[in-house]
């Protein structure tokens, strides 16, 4: 027969499985919050692997374009890849790819993003680079008009060359260029 201390352990032992199990069933505890300068930020902790992933939204996306001016929010997401004062062209993905991470940047109806996947240990240094970007982005025509151009060939490898595509496109409302409707 067990001894008392050893079914009082086997018991403990199952309830802080349980307790475990559920708080797994629950998922991560989120944090949700907002600094004073209105930026929000939202914590999701996950410790299965020692990174992080840290990312931006804006709240724009190809459904705030004016009408007849589409793709300016993907060619805005093409431009903050370009650089600062503090960290010329280039030099974040550098930083990122040298510490064994992975970037990108997306463009949807509603929002845009950016992401790095960094070893956690790096957070600091990436919160830093986008803080940078964020508000020292340095935009010259010798930037601006190759960049365009790379937008517009995407594009037309998207839309131009794909039947089905350009069919989409005629239905909506909103040209597919980022070039206005009275240059083209």
């Amino acid at each position: 027969m067990l001894a008392r201390s050893t079914l009082t352990l086997i018991a403990l032992a199952g309830s802080l499985v349980s307790s475990s199990l559920a708080a797994q069933q629950r998922g991560p505890e989120i944090a949700d919050f907002t600094l004073a300068n209105g930026l929000e930020l939202v914590v999701i902790p996950d410790h299965r692997a020692p990174v992080v992933t840290h990312m931006i939204w804006y709240r724009v996306g190809a459904a705030d374009e004016t009408p007849g001016k589409s793709g300016l929010a993907h060619f805005l997401e093409h431009l903050m890849f370009k650089g600062t004062a503090k960290n010329p062209a280039g030099k974040f993905s550098q930083v990122v790819a040298r510490i064994g991470g992975q970037e990108n940047a997306f463009t949807s109806q509603d929002y845009t993003g950016y992401f790095q996947r960094v070893p956690s240990d790096q957070l600091k240094t990436v919160m830093e680079f986008e803080a940078d970007r964020m508000t020292g982005l340095q935009l010259t025509d010798d930037v601006v008009l190759p960049e365009r151009n790379v937008i517009l060939e995407e594009q037309n490898q998207r839309v131009g060359n794909n039947p089905r595509a350009r069919l989409r496109s005629k239905s909506r409302p909103r040209s597919t260029s980022i070039i206005p409707m009275e240059n083209r």
